[in-house]
């Protein structure tokens, strides 16, 4: 068994989507695809969904055999090709057995917690993400991962991370930390929230992002998704994280 990735790809130039597995990370592979034929012939490509699998030529082999009715044949040089809608392949992705899964019951762990689902959600809003959900190549949200400083999440936009949370055990207090832009010292109200929670504002240490900078704060995920609320101006921060780091 070879853990990797299984896919689909969409793309404004073609009307099927392309279902395919890698080793690889997705990235790569993308880049890959789009530049060579016969597949960039039919680009640009994006990514859809995906999966991290215990086994990507198994499940890859089961999107497939579910739908080879619908498989493309008069495209020349390609083989993974189907003519069925993105969210029909993304539901039946989703279907995969759990046990194929990497990290499955962790995920399941942490979405059970309804504020953290609310401080994820309103983060997603404050980065411009929400909208833009499908488009997985430009993001990463890693849940619960395995680091010294026992973090909930990560998110990256590209190759900058941009947001994670803490908790040491037996805490009920976590450490956010958030990039944005620095038009964030504008507004004295939420630097004030920010510094009432042991929290700061810090250069971030991004070379390709002058404007960008740190905040970071003491807080339960219930009483951290007020900083959110608190944010709502008519100059909204909506998109500054995601243009913080651009």
């Amino acid at each position: 068994m070879a853990q990797g990735f299984v896919y689909i790809l969409v793309s404004p130039n073609s009307n099927y989507v392309k279902i395919g597995g890698t080793e690889r990370p997705i990235s790569e592979r993308l880049r890959d695809i789009n530049g060579s034929p016969p597949y960039s012939d039919h680009g640009p490509w994006e990514l859809s969904d995906f999966l991290y699998v215990t086994d990507w030529r198994l499940v890859e082999g089961q999107m497939h055999d579910h739908f080879r009715s619908n498989a493309v044949r008069d495209v020349t040089g390609t083989r993974e090709l189907f003519s069925v809608p993105p969210h029909e392949a993304r539901t039946r992705l989703r279907s995969t057995n759990s046990l194929l899964r990497i990290d499955h019951e962790r995920t399941e762990q942490i979405f059970s917690n309804r504020e953290v689902k609310l401080f994820l959600f309103r983060l997603f809003e404050l980065s411009g993400l929400f909208g833009n959900v499908d488009i997985q190549g430009a993001w990463t949200l890693t849940l619960l991962p395995k680091t010294n400083g026992g973090r909930w999440f990560t998110l990256n936009i590209g190759s900058h991370e941009v947001a994670f949370s803490t908790k040491r055990a037996g805490d009920t207090i976590v450490r956010h930390f958030i990039v944005l832009d620095r038009l964030i010292l504008g507004y004295p109200d939420t630097i004030i929230w920010i510094g009432n929670r042991e929290g700061s504002v810090d250069l971030a240490e991004y070379v390709a992002a002058e404007r960008a900078v740190v905040i970071n704060f003491n807080e339960s995920f219930a009483n951290a998704e007020r900083f959110f609320c608190s944010s709502r101006r008519p100059a909204r921060l909506g998109r500054l994280l995601g243009r913080g780091v651009g």
